[in-house]
């Protein structure tokens, strides 16, 4: 356990960070999200505070400047902002002057249901980035967490994204049930941005809101979620060998909005749930295509503090985030499989 002095350096390193990172944009490439925030922040979690600024230096030469706010956004035209990603500078603004009114726990209960609808913005990684921040914040509140805050809501909004179909849960299938039931694309799509392809292979996949509303209802959110994760964990190590980064986002999406319900309204976890199913689905639907199944390993795992090593040998961001999502539910739940995927990614992503 860290002492005072050691979990006060480790809240300043990620603050260092942010601040470094305040300068970068959302996305980079042509569309990969800058994954820096969440990056810093999983190492820290994982008891890595030293090899932040070494993994940032590396990191950030690729990044890009933000783009530049172009019209004021205002509570009366904010929904003609949704889903446009260039106006993601005004989103930063819009929300930048709220959070300085209010606390950011209000910002943050008004923006999630409002946002949850489009959770798949990004490939998850509003949500995911948005979780980061606002954990971060239960931990200590800052101005630079609070601007990562800002910075994750005004993402999540800019790329705002529904996944076809209605997403609730009303049916009689457990998880297990469920995903066995879910559809396959006939084709695999093996490039592309992961949204992209999320639209492309649903466009002809009339099977698939049934197979979503088969789930039954969740008895308890958290309890439940924590069972997604696993679950999701298992079809990465079974189905991730293809496209490991589009699959591993179930897990990372799921474990990172669960961290960040307690500080929610108790109204919004069974919507955030039933829309964290529906997208993991889409995934698996999406990108499991022409992956053959590779069984769990039977052998025992390594231990968390070899796969914390592996992640950040690895020097890659999907593997750490997702070896600390996993070792987060490990903690909880110590169920070998999460043991396995993060150890999975290492080797895939390395």
């Amino acid at each position: 356990m860290l002492d005072h002095n050691e979990a006060h350096r480790d809240e300043h390193v990620l603050d260092e960070s942010l601040d470094r990172l305040a300068a970068t944009g959302p996305e980079f490439g042509g569309g990969l999200s800058n994954h820096g925030p969440m990056g810093a922040e999983a190492l820290i979690r994982l008891g890595r505070p030293d090899d932040v600024e070494p993994w940032l230096d590396r990191y950030i030469r690729g990044l890009e400047e933000p783009p530049r706010a172009t019209d004021r956004i205002t509570d009366e035209t904010w929904r003609e902002a949704l889903g446009v990603p260039r106006r993601v500078g005004d989103w930063e603004l819009y929300l930048r002057d709220q959070l300085a009114d209010e606390g950011w726990q209000t910002v943050l209960a008004r923006w999630w249901p409002q946002l949850t609808p489009g959770l798949a913005a990004s490939a998850t990684h509003g949500i995911i980035r948005t979780s980061h921040a606002a954990r971060s914040l239960a931990a200590a509140q800052t101005s630079e967490r609070v601007a990562e805050l800002a910075r994750g809501l005004a993402y999540w909004a800019a790329t705002y994204f529904e996944v076809p179909g209605p997403a609730s849960t009303a049916g009689h299938l457990d998880l297990d049930a469920a995903v066995r039931n879910l559809p396959v694309a006939a084709r695999p799509d093996t490039q592309g941005l992961i949204t992209g392809g999320i639209r492309a292979q649903l466009a002809g996949e009339p099977r698939f809101p049934a197979a979503v509303a088969a789930l039954r209802p969740p008895d308890d959110v958290p309890a439940d979620l924590l069972r997604l994760g696993i679950t999701f964990a298992r079809v990465f190590v079974v189905y991730g060998h293809n496209r490991p980064i589009a699959l591993l986002h179930a897990v990372t999406s799921t474990v990172a909005a669960r961290s960040v319900l307690g500080l929610l309204p108790a109204d919004v976890a069974g919507p955030t749930y039933d829309r964290l199913w529906q997208v993991a689905a889409a995934l698996y639907t999406s990108f499991v295509a022409g992956a053959t199944p590779e069984p769990v390993p039977l052998t025992d795992p390594p231990t968390p503090a070899e796969l914390t090593e592996r992640a950040v040998a690895t020097d890659d961001v999907h593997a750490i985030k997702l070896t600390e999502a996993c070792l987060r539910l490990h903690a909880e739940c110590p169920d070998p499989v999460l043991l396995h995927a993060a150890g999975r990614a290492s080797e895939l992503l390395g």
